[in-house]
Formats: C-alpha cells, structure tokens, sequence
C-alpha cells in the first residue's frame, strides 16, 4: 500500500497471481476468505496509483476469484466501473469481455429472471452516472447482451431510448445507432463500421483470381471458400442486427413523444453534423415504422435540399423514409416544388438531375396526393433526355404514377393497363403493397370454369349456376408429375404417327382383281379410332394441365 509500484510490485504480483490459482482450495477452512476482500479494498483505494501490470494482475485474479465464487459480481462490478476511469484500453477490453461473459454465462441453460433483474437494475443506475466512460461502457454492455438475445425486452429498449438525449455526444450517437441497427461492438473502444459482404466477396475474388499457375492451388481454393463463408456469415449477423433494430423500435413506449423530444433536441443541437445526421435517420424511421404526424420535420429537412449540400443524398433518404400515406399532401408538396427547383433543372448536371427525379419518385410513390398533375407532366418531358440515368429516372417516375395515380399523366403515358383504368387513384391514408399484388400475379392462374361441356352458357349472370362459378387453382409440379407430363407427350406424338399412316392407308387406291375378298378390317380400324380417340384425350388433358399448373 505504502509502495504500490515500488521495486518489490513484479514478486508481489507473482503472489497473487499463485493465491488466485490455489485460494479455492481453501475456501472450506476460511483461511483464505480475507484475500478477495484485501484486493478489492486495495483496487478500490489505488488503482490510480497503481503500476499497469500490478493493475491488470489484481484485477485477472478478482475476474478469477468471481468465477470460483470466492467473490460476489455484485460486489466486484461497482469496482470494475471503476476501472473504466483507467487510461488503460487493455484493462477495460478484459473488464468489458468479463462483465458480458458473466451475464452469457449465467443464462447459457435457462435465463435467471432473478438475477437478470438485479443486474439490470445495477447497469441502468450506472446510466445515470456523471462519468463519461463509466456511462459509456455501461451503455455498450446493455447493447450487447440485446444484440446476444438476453436482455430483449421493453425495459433495455426505453433505458437506451433515454440516452438519446445525454449530453455526452459519443453516448447519444451509441443509442442513436442502436435504433438504426448500425451497433458492432467487437472492438469496444472503437465503432469501425465493416465494408459490406459483396465488396469483401469482390476482394476476395480478386486476391485469389490468379491462382491457376501457382503450387498448391487447391489449398488456396479450400483457402477461399473457408473465407468466403465466415463473410456470409457475417452478413447474415449484420441482416440479424438490423432486425433486431426494427424490433427495438416497435418496442418503445411512446413513439410520437420520443420522436417530438429528439426533434425539438435537434433544432437546437451545435453537436457535429454526423451526429445530427444521425439524429434525422432515427426520426424519419421511427416516423415511417409507426407512421407518426410530425409537420414541422419536412420544412427542417427542406432548408439541406440543395445539390451543394454535405451528404445529401443521406438526406434525402431520410426524407423519403418519413413519408407516408397519412402525411397531409399540402405539406409535402412544397418539398417537392422545392426538389424539382433544386435539382431537376437544366443547369444541373445530369447525376444531380437523376438523384432529384429519384428522391421525387419514392416521395411520391408513397403520398402521390402531394404531386401536382402540371408538375409532374413537366419532369415527364425527361424521358427523352440523352443523358441515360435522367431518361430512366423519368421512365421510372411514369411506372410509378400508372400504377398509383395515371389519371395525373398524359394519355400518351398512361399505357395500356392504365389506360383502361384512368380513374385508379389512390386515397388519403390508404396503403399500396406491391409486394402482395406481384405475389398474387406470380401464384394465381388462369381461371378454370367448372362447365360440363365447356360451351358458354346462355343464362344471365345473376341466373348462372353454382358449378359454373369461376374459381383459380395453384399447384407445384413434382417429380411424378413430370414424369406424367413425359408419358402424355410421347402418347400423343403416337397418336398423331398412328392417324397419320392410317389416313395415307386409306389414300391408297384397291387392286384391279375383285375375286379376291378383302379382308375384313373393320375391328383394327375400331382399335385404331380407339387409339386416336385416346390420344386425343391425353393431348387435351396435358394441354389442361400445362395451362392451370404455375411452373416452378
């Protein structure tokens, strides 16, 4: 204690480093029960004065006490938080590994609700602490045992949520990537976001695309598929996270309050632009997950809508991620006005241009009310334009309004479908779901009356039978139905050989000699309009089936 970094700190550590391994064995007799207590009373008093090393063996031996239960977690966490005080990163990568393990491990068999109660509780106070570090590391573990699928409830979800207004900038953008899904924790003093699978995929292939003239090739391949999948892998963990972010979302307590608190937050923030850009993407996706009513979001965001802006594009994601169909029109038209000023204009250039008619489709496919016909007749002219990415952007923008709105298109651009239908307009508040309407296209057939003799019936509508009601029929070819499919064919390719000779047969003139009797063929012909009768059934019946299955 008098000389904590002293010449004699190398054989004291030596010492404690043997009674860590042998305590346990004592722990019957008591003898050794007074040696846990000495170094957390000594870690609590002088860490600050303590040597690096001395300081990372003392705090190895409690880790390995705690896991003999020679020390309790609760008494050993508040010195850990401690610890986290330490300029020392390799101290706190061992505490923070420790102190998550320790949670895995207690719910590895069954989740202790007991225990997980306590635990939490003590995490959540150390959110209010008034040390930055200490927050943090407290904050970075609560995230991480949610990402681990152990603290996945309402009561993590609303801890995080209030840290969205710490006045700590690095802890609010840790709760604010919380919420996007964007929180990797393998490094914990570090966020360093990971490229993407495909351009880790596009890497790889291109390191190993040279290999045909090397020794040991295979070894190189095997090599490269073992990399290529631990970055599926990873993938698959990054598409898991963001899940996990939508769940987060849904589980708030009041969305339109937070959303309302961290918008009048950031109105008046001087925090760094990141941040705040940071601060936009959690509004805008809280207000397109639970489509919430905030007005004063879309005039903030229109005041950033112009080509020199930093990170427009990010913007104008977000923009587009805030509209939806319960937005009152006459509140998104202006920024729409405001795009088509800003971008869509002959003095930008074409990529600017392009990225404008873009953001305007997805706003606009998403409240269509808040496009003006004359406008959008105006950013049609576009399609003809020689630049590519404009020609498709404006291509793309008629697609969208044939399938919402086409009655606001010229009836040049309408199309064929829309044109038969100039009056389908969506309404206030009400949804469009592509994906349903492409998967009923994709699964349902064409559609089969149930006619005995397929001749159209003479009875009105309202007269028609029950049997003769229309209906759809979905079916998935296996193997014996291909197999039947094979046997149909070749029956009617027989057939049709089988009437074919029959019928130059019966072209060929008699012989001049009557005295001689002809034989009597009239059973074998019998067989053989059997046969094409037959044939001609199974070509029907494998036409049905052709035309009501949906191959897959």
């Amino acid at each position: 204690r008098l000389k904590p970094s002293g010449r004699d700190a190398k054989p004291f550590s030596k010492l404690i480093r043997f009674l860590a391994h042998v305590a346990p064995c004592y722990k019957k007799e008591g003898e050794a029960s007074d040696f846990a207590p000495r170094l957390l009373e000594l870690m609590e008093h002088q860490y600050e004065v303590l040597g690096k090393d001395l300081r990372s063996i003392i705090a190895q031996a409690l880790i390995q006490l705690c896991n003999r239960d020679m020390v309790s977690r609760f008494e050993l966490l508040p010195i850990f938080f401690k610890l986290f005080r330490c300029k020392d990163k390799a101290l706190r990568s061992v505490i923070y590994s420790h102190v998550v393990n320790d949670v895995v491990r207690l719910n590895r068999k069954a989740k202790d609700q007991k225990m997980n109660k306590k635990l939490q509780s003590f995490f959540l106070s150390m959110l209010k602490g008034s040390h930055a570090m200490g927050v943090k590391k407290s904050l970075d573990v609560i995230i991480d045992l949610w990402s681990r699928k152990i603290w996945n409830d309402s009561r993590t979800v609303n801890a995080v949520a209030d840290m969205c207004f710490s006045p700590i900038a690095k802890v609010k953008a840790t709760a604010c990537r919380f919420f996007l899904g964007l929180f990797d924790y393998k490094d914990e003093d570090n966020y360093s976001k990971k490229p993407e699978a495909s351009v880790q995929l596009k890497d790889l292939y291109c390191q190993n695309a040279s290999i045909t003239h090397v020794k040991r090739r295979k070894k190189r391949l095997r090599k490269m598929e073992r990399t290529k999948k631990k970055i599926e892998k990873m993938s698959r963990e990054e598409e898991g996270n963001q899940l996990s972010s939508l769940a987060a979302i849904d589980l708030l307590y009041d969305p339109q309050s937070f959303s309302e608190r961290l918008f009048s937050q950031l109105k008046k923030s001087t925090d760094p632009f990141e941040l705040r850009l940071l601060m936009m993407n959690v509004i805008s996706r809280l207000i397109g997950a639970h489509r919430l009513i905030i007005l004063n979001f879309y005039p903030f965001l229109q005041k950033y809508l112009h080509a020199g802006q930093t990170s427009v594009t990010r913007i104008l994601a977000y923009l587009a991620q805030a509209s939806h169909s319960l937005v009152p029109p006459e509140d998104l038209e202006p920024v729409i006005r405001s795009l088509a000023d800003n971008f869509v204009s002959d003095r930008s250039s074409p990529e600017v241009m392009a990225v404008g008619l873009n953001a305007i489709r997805e706003i606009a496919g998403r409240c269509p009310l808040a496009m003006s016909s004359d406008l959008l007749q105006d950013l049609v002219q576009y399609k003809t334009s020689k630049a590519k990415g404009v020609m498709m952007a404006a291509r793309s923008l008629i697609s969208t309004f044939r399938m919402v709105d086409p009655s606001k298109l010229h009836r040049k651009d309408r199309g064929k479908n829309a044109s038969m239908n100039p009056n389908k307009q969506r309404e206030y508040g009400q949804e469009h779901d592509e994906d349903d309407e492409k998967l009923k296209e994709m699964m349902t057939t064409t559609t089969v009356k149930k006619a005995g003799d397929g001749a159209p019936s003479e009875t009105p509508d309202h007269q028609e039978e029950p049997a003769k009601k229309q209906f759809t029929r979905v079916r998935f070819l296996t193997a014996k139905d291909f197999h039947k499919l094979k046997v149909m064919r070749e029956q009617t390719s027989a057939g049709r050989k089988r009437r074919r000779s029959h019928e130059e047969k019966d072209d060929v003139q008699p012989g001049s000699s009557n005295d001689v009797e002809e034989p009597d063929n009239s059973e074998e012909e019998d067989d053989d309009d059997e046969k094409g009768i037959n044939s001609s059934s199974s070509e029907i019946l494998y036409e049905q089936v052709t035309s009501c299955v949906c191959w897959r």
